[in-house]
């Protein structure tokens, strides 16, 4: 189902970027509707300039936001160029200054924004560039860059339309929503089969997986009596399969098939994941690091520390250029914010929290491997964080 595939990969599919795949996408409709509708119960918006699967998480994940975002002015300001955009036809044009003015009006009383402030005129620098990339607005003289230095610079832009589309359609009123965890208690509401089934297809399909805990055990025990409907159904629509273990359940996918961010990738920051997996893995086996009833493992920062600093001096040459010129300590926050994104591990108040899964996902280099550095290897970029 490589039409649902593409819809769970990118954000929209414009008429206007291409076309070919639009009209696909809209000629394949009745292949992926009920996946949608029934077993992720999403909103899957087909309208005449975009067609949009509103990919509604039942729980936040620091790997969720937008990517190229730093702090949370800048969701502040896309939030103002959207109520600006809303205001205007499609097709019309407008000046940089017009929306800066909008802009302070706006979050006057949200938060204030004071543009002879270099880091605020970068943070709508990187607003405006994720707008022009989502095809929000186009620049059609002077460059959205150039605010960052210099705040009299003006440009013309013009609004394509597309930022009705933008925002995600609750289908209730979220007035009353004032954390991240007002807008996920919404998914929970209710404990009726299909609010569990949303919530279970919408995991699977977003994130690696999910453990049982308390809180979802009740979705865990649905999976566990539906195990075999929801591994065909989601091995038609993405190609994997289901493991069910006693503390967890995931999704992986097969060989070969991609979608979205995967892990193991080809970076180096993954190799180095997978290789402390491993380690992790046979010290617990040995029984250096005792397990807890629910097979998971505390490690102090210090301990984490520390088998990190012997993995990087038994296999640290292999992990290119960029990763080997890190101090230790900036490894050490690479890969612990790596493999929480991965749901690999939690950070405690204290201590990290290893799940069962670390003893699942492991690599090794080959027997004929050398511990040796080659100048000629080829740079290998990072993960992004």
């Amino acid at each position: 189902m490589d039409e649902f595939r593409t819809l769970l990969d990118r954000f929209w599919i414009t008429r206007a970027g291409d076309r070919e795949l639009y009209f696909a996408l809209k000629r394949a409709l009745p292949d992926y509707r009920r996946l949608v509708h029934e077993c992720l119960g999403w909103n899957l918006i087909v309208h005449e300039s975009v067609v949009k699967l509103e990919k509604v998480p039942p729980r936040a994940m620091p790997w969720m936001g937008i990517a190229s975002f730093q702090e949370p002015l800048d969701y502040c300001l896309l939030c103002a160029l959207l109520l600006f955009l809303a205001d205007l036809d499609d097709g019309a044009p407008f000046l940089l200054s017009d929306l800066t003015r909008a802009i302070e009006t706006f979050l006057a009383e949200v938060r204030p924004v004071d543009w002879t402030q270099f880091t605020h005129r970068k943070a709508l620098v990187r607003v405006l560039l994720y707008a022009q990339d989502m095809g929000l607005v186009v620049a059609y003289d002077g460059s959205s860059a150039g605010f960052g230095s210099n705040r009299d610079q003006e440009v013309l832009y013009e609004n394509t339309g597309l930022s009705r589309q933008f925002p995600v359609h609750f289908g209730r009123d979220i007035l009353e929503c004032r954390t991240i965890e007002d807008f996920e208690a919404l998914a929970w509401e209710g404990e009726n089969t299909e609010g569990r089934r949303h919530r279970v297809y919408r995991q699977l399909a977003l994130a690696p997986g999910f453990y049982a805990t308390e809180e979802n055990r009740g979705d865990f025990e649905y999976v566990k009596n539906q195990h075999r409907t929801v591994n065909d159904t989601l091995c038609q629509a993405l190609d994997g399969e289901l493991h069910l273990h006693k503390t967890g359940v995931f999704f992986l996918l097969n060989e070969g098939e991609r979608c979205g961010q995967l892990h193991p990738n080809t970076k180096a920051l993954s190799d180095a994941a997978l290789l402390l997996c491993a380690q992790l893995r046979e010290q617990i086996l040995r029984g250096t690091y005792p397990r807890r009833e629910d097979d998971t493992v505390v490690l102090t920062r210090g301990e984490f520390r520390r088998e990190v600093r012997q993995c990087r001096e038994s296999w640290g040459n292999g992990w290119g250029s960029q990763i080997r010129a890190m101090s230790l300590d900036r490894v050490v926050q690479e890969l612990t914010a790596y493999l929480a994104d991965w749901m690999l591990l939690e950070e405690l108040d204290g201590d990290l929290l290893l799940r069962p899964v670390v003893g699942k996902l492991v690599g090794r280099y080959p027997a004929s491997y050398q511990n040796t550095w080659c100048e000629e290897e080829e740079d290998e970029p990072l993960e992004d964080a």
